[in-house]
């Protein structure tokens, strides 16, 4: 079957940017990745040339999510944890994709054979092999982005407070939509941790229009889109259902679109900017585009330049690139942070820090202050083993506005500035949902 791969990107400010498209036939069910840091070659072994660093002898696997690199977002962002782990700490590392949930079991018994020190999933497809595994191997230690593996002292799951972030950008569309602007949210599968987006999203729009309301004397309220790519895992690898599906948000009227997709966003970004262009938006600094983008996980904000938009039609690489796009900002989610710090726990002989301070490290799961629980997130639960990433360690919540900033109204700034500081001094909090109703009303 063919598989896609593409390089993982990182912007900034006068970076260039390179996209290096890969299409791999293979006749396998996954691909398996070797990394040797020197110019040699191998095809068993991954080595490590640099000396005196703390992880030097030691080893990481980590298993990718359906959908694979190239995502410019979850799982990208897993790869870029990993390399800096093998960077700055010196572990060797090896790494496989799976292109069905059918392929994690054995993906992640064929890391477990290799007698690796620490082996990492990424996704909440993996509850179920690490489950298992964590079990049968109990010196083996694990870790898992997103994962509802708890009270398993071998087992860390690298969770995030995604419906923070969301509730921010959630408030600044609003913002940007206008009064009576309709508000679109696509997600890439009905599950609940995308429920758990679209609700803080959600929550977001409700805040900033009762609060728009009661400080410009104009009535907000914003009609919400609420769409979802599939009910299967395929939903965050389908850059058409995306361009599709942003079609026909468009056609409904959507002016601000925020994407919790993986690489099927990247399809509704082509949609957004092809329907701007259309629309004879043209990259004026001077006039906003007529629909928006939000991105998701990494910061996504490049891909809507002129520069990076028009050469990705085409396939080809961009440099330079200058404000304006037409994604607005995108709300980050620092998996490479939690890929990390794991990873370094290991080297330094802290594994078990996480789960011999719950109290620090995830209160809110272990006072039972979060809806989410086990894997359906029915009821309050009160667990160790959760390292919990959030606003306070700047791993959730927006850009910074790089190529956007002077679009940017009063009433966005303001919504920020009020939603960012009730959040920090805890007058506002965002309920943590996972199921596609939520509460009735969300904003009281």
């Amino acid at each position: 079957m063919d598989v896609q791969y593409r390089k993982a990107i990182s912007t900034g400010a006068g970076v260039a940017v390179v996209v290096v498209l890969l299409v791999i036939a293979a006749g396998a069910y996954y691909y398996i990745a070797y990394y040797t840091p020197s110019n040699s070659t191998t095809t068993t072994t991954t080595t490590t040339t640099t000396v005196g660093l703390p992880g030097k002898g030691m080893s990481i696997g980590v298993v990718f999510d359906v959908g694979g690199l190239g995502d410019r977002g979850f799982n990208d962002l897993a790869h870029a944890g990993m390399i800096q782990a093998n960077q700055t700490l010196g572990v060797d590392y090896k790494y496989v994709i799976a292109t069905s949930t059918n392929d994690i079991p054995a993906l992640f018994a064929t890391l477990i054979s290799d007698h690796l020190n620490l082996i990492i999933g990424v996704g909440f497809d993996d509850d179920q092999a690490i489950q298992q595994y964590s079990a049968q191997y109990p010196n083996q230690m694990f870790a898992q982005v997103d994962g509802d593996v708890y009270n398993t002292s071998n087992v860390i799951a690298i969770k995030f407070q995604e419906h923070v972030g969301s509730a921010i950008v959630g408030a600044l569309a609003a913002a940007m939509a206008g009064p009576t602007g309709k508000v679109g949210f696509l997600g890439g599968v009905s599950i609940g941790i995308i429920y758990k987006f679209w609700n803080g999203y959600k929550y977001g729009i409700e805040w900033a229009d009762s609060y728009l309301t009661n400080t410009t004397g104009t009535t907000w309220n914003n009609p919400l889109d609420e769409v979802y790519d599939s009910s299967g895992f395929n939903g965050f690898a389908d850059p058409s259902g995306g361009f599709t599906n942003g079609q026909a948000m468009i056609a409904r009227g959507d002016k601000v679109i925020f994407t919790a997709a993986g690489g099927t966003g990247i399809g509704t970004f082509n949609a957004i900017g092809q329907y701007d262009q259309q629309q004879g938006w043209n990259w004026s600094n001077s006039t906003a585009p007529p629909v928006w983008a939000i991105g998701v996980d990494a910061n996504q904000d490049y891909y809507g330049t002129q520069q990076f938009f028009s050469a990705a039609q085409q396939n080809k690489t961009a440099s330079n690139l200058t404000p304006p796009s037409f994604i607005l900002t995108s709300e980050i989610k620092k998996v490479d942070l939690g890929v990390y710090d794991v990873a370094k726990w290991m080297v330094e002989g802290n594994f078990s820090g996480v789960w011999n301070n719950p109290a620090k490290f995830a209160p809110s799961f272990y006072n039972g202050e979060t809806q989410l629980c086990g894997t359906d997130g029915a009821s309050p639960c009160h667990v160790r083993g959760v390292f919990l990433l959030g606003y306070a360690q700047h791993a959730v919540g927006p850009t910074d506005f790089q190529y956007t900033s002077q679009f940017l109204t009063a009433n966005a700034h303001a919504v920020l500035t009020q939603i960012e500081n009730g959040i920090i001094n805890g007058s506002i909090r965002i309920p943590e949902i996972y199921t596609d109703t939520g509460t009735t009303p969300l904003f009281q």
